[in-house]
């Protein structure tokens, strides 16, 4: 026989008080059935635990044993209810968050996870840099809870969407090449250039090649890589012309001389959007993160 949650309160409260009366008025009990308990407890495992006298009980030694046991089961107890109490007012818990490489390197996402951080530091985020395709199809499934895309693409009815920021794709060239550049650079100007691209399956190269399709054209790459480092480093050392958005460039313009020119074309001023799972659907923690990453920059505090 395992001792309950009230047995173990009952037991502690007669050694701090002395008496088990004085116990059984403390936790709202009977004295005969605090009594009964306190036995049916001794009986199952072949020990005295309390030392009974007409001045009262006082602990044996086993009665010890079980007291420091009890002392430390109730604070589990205590922690357990307050980190459930947490979790569903959303003050602790885990959240899986996807998001593209413009949205980590090009926006204000790590200082709205500071943010969230600094605010409700028993949540933890599972950032995982993915493409706008797989962002979408990671909430839709329930393998992500939130996820930011770059891509037009229609999101399925399902899945909540918000418009969080917005960014421009630019002509990113070494500066010396300014001069010859056009203040703002059409697709089917830009194409004739020598380019530096990235590999297929994110939204930006799906773009591009749709862009280029319309054009009756298929991009020519004189390089591609896996990750605009690379570009920019090929880009600074005068191969060619790479794309990206104009948050992501800042990061890399002035320590490697590098110039953005805006395309000029209407699809180049893309909307970032942030998905989710519906909101019943999501976890409390979840939701305290969407808050933070829908808040003004400016009301961040």
């Amino acid at each position: 026989m395992a001792p309950d949650w009230t047995t173990l309160r009952i037991f502690l409260a007669a050694l701090e008080l002395g008496s088990l009366t004085g116990a059984a008025a403390r936790c709202g009990i009977a004295v005969s059935a605090a009594a009964r308990r306190i036995q049916d407890l001794e009986a199952a495992h072949g020990v005295q635990l309390l030392a009974r006298s007409a001045r009262g009980v006082r602990p044996t030694a086993a009665g010890e044993v079980l007291a420091a046991h009890a002392r430390a089961l109730l604070a589990m107890e205590q922690r357990l209810g307050d980190d459930l109490r947490a979790m569903a007012a959303g003050e602790i818990g885990r959240v899986r968050l996807d998001a593209t490489a413009s949205v980590i390197v090009g926006h204000p996402l790590p200082e709205r996870l500071g943010v969230l951080r600094a605010r409700y530091p028993g949540i933890a985020v599972d950032l995982n840099e993915v493409t706008s395709a797989a962002a979408l199809r990671n909430v839709g499934e329930g393998r992500a809870d939130l996820g930011f895309i770059t891509t037009a693409k229609v999101v399925p009815p399902e899945i909540e969407v918000r418009d969080w920021r917005e960014d421009r794709l630019l002509a990113v060239a070494p500066a010396a090449w300014r001069d010859r550049l056009p203040e703002r650079l059409p697709f089917a100007a830009l194409i004739e250039e020598p380019l530096v691209g990235l590999v297929a399956g994110g939204a930006l190269a799906a773009l591009l090649d749709e862009a280029a399709e319309r054009l009756g054209r298929a991009l020519r790459y004189r390089f591609t890589t896996a990750s605009p480092d690379a570009a920019v480093r090929l880009v600074a050392g005068g191969h060619g012309i790479t794309v990206m958005p104009d948050g992501v460039m800042r990061v890399y313009a002035d320590h490697l001389g590098l110039v953005g020119i805006p395309l000029d074309e209407p699809w180049a001023h893309r909307t970032i959007r942030l998905v989710s799972r519906p909101g019943p659907e999501l976890p409390a923690a979840a939701r305290r993160l969407l808050g933070v990453l829908l808040e003004r920059d400016d009301a961040a505090g």
